[in-house]
């Protein structure tokens, strides 16, 4: 929505506003299972499920009734101007004078490197990433040791949503250019494949979604 109604203002600033809409929303997003986890137990799998089926539906509203294009019947939004599309890998090669075949890839790849090595620097370099590891290990010994297994488990299911939502900006600025219903088309689930495969590391987690994205593309 950022990259629709913020189209006048400059490209780089429409991008970061973009990323900061999606990361805010997504984290936002995750609060409540978040909450209901830490403090009533709730199941973070069942009730973030349940949250997809809310997404789905509110997104439908919205895309029907509230943000849809009016010049067209499709439930979606008018195409974001074509000089906020994030420049596509196909593109870059052919400036330096390789031709590639059709691809979706495009420079939110190295966004999704930064988020690696942000995730990297929070759980391995923080005070934060170690209270959450610590819970994560042992929530007995880290409630000994004085670290709030509530506070943390907010605050790492907020962070895992703000990473969620920046899917959508691959998905608006450099795939679709539009929002249109169901664009995450299940990327989610497959993110828990790719996570398992990499064993919870960000560096494992890199190889396996690039393995993911040459299967999926390739197929």
């Amino acid at each position: 929505l950022a990259a629709v109604y913020f189209s006048f203002l400059p490209t780089p600033i429409v991008w970061i506003l973009a990323i900061l809409f999606a990361a805010v929303f997504g984290g936002l997003w995750a609060f409540i299972p978040a909450y209901l986890q830490a403090y009533r137990g709730s199941h973070i799998v069942i009730t973030t499920i349940m949250f997809n089926f809310i997404a789905s539906a509110l997104m439908v509203y919205l895309l029907v009734d509230v943000i849809r294009d009016t010049n067209q019947m499709g439930p979606k939004t008018a195409a974001i101007p074509k000089d906020l599309w994030f420049p596509m890998f196909r593109e870059v090669a052919q400036f330096f004078g390789f031709k590639i075949r059709y691809s979706a890839l495009n420079i939110s790849f190295f966004l999704a490197i930064a988020a690696s090595f942000f995730v990297w620097f929070l759980i391995w370099k923080t005070k934060w990433g170690y209270e959450m590891r610590a819970v994560g290990h042992n929530t007995k010994a880290a409630v000994y040791a004085g670290i709030s297994p509530h506070k943390n488990i907010i605050i790492a299911m907020c962070i895992s949503g703000a990473l969620a939502g920046l899917l959508g900006v691959n998905e608006v600025l450099g795939v679709h250019h539009k929002v249109i219903v169901n664009f995450p088309a299940g990327y989610g689930f497959t993110g828990i494949a790719v996570a398992l495969m990499g064993r919870n590391h960000p560096i494992g987690i890199f190889l396996g979604a690039i393995l993911f994205g040459i299967l999926y593309q390739g197929g």
